[in-house]
């Protein structure tokens, strides 16, 4: 999972410069394009959801913002841009984002991985769904919610 940060104009700004999106259930669609700048085959329109509350909210988007050795986050109106080497599973990576925030519930979201680019639309579903827990991701098969990680697991860190 990339490490985001979320953003809502609509919500106040937090610490490190970033508006808050709602809490709640947020269902991104992503699509990775590979280093020829086509879409992957098995990385199209991928649906996945997340719990955010306050506490977990920017972690989706910065990570564990104590192992960055640099971290900037930028403002240009409602775009964000977030630049940085932070370590993830133990290793250097570069964080470099873009979101766009339509409003507190509607964010685009742009991440270079090396030569991939990852192109998210995150989108504010109300509630999460029984038995998730704030930070919890994964997707939802038959109605069901199925957990496949937590932004605060120590993996994630």
């Amino acid at each position: 999972m990339i490490g985001v940060v979320s953003l809502g104009v609509a919500g106040p700004a937090l610490a490190d410069g970033l508006p808050a999106r709602a809490p709640g259930l947020w269902q991104s669609t992503t699509t990775v394009d590979g280093p020829d700048g086509q879409p992957l085959a098995n990385a199209v329109d991928v649906m996945t959801v997340s719990c955010v509350d306050a506490l977990n909210d920017q972690k989706f988007f910065l990570s564990n913002q104590s192992a960055c050795t640099s971290l900037t986050v930028s403002q240009s109106g409602s775009s964000y841009r977030i630049d940085g080497v932070c370590s993830q599973n133990g290793k250097p990576a570069k964080i470099d984002e873009t979101l766009d925030y339509a409003d507190a519930k509607d964010v685009t979201l742009t991440a270079k991985l090396g030569q991939m680019t990852v192109h998210s639309q995150l989108q504010w579903q109300g509630e999460c769904l029984a038995g998730m827990e704030p930070g919890d991701e994964g997707d939802i098969e038959n109605g069901a919610f199925v957990k496949a990680d937590n932004i605060n697991d120590q993996a994630n860190q």
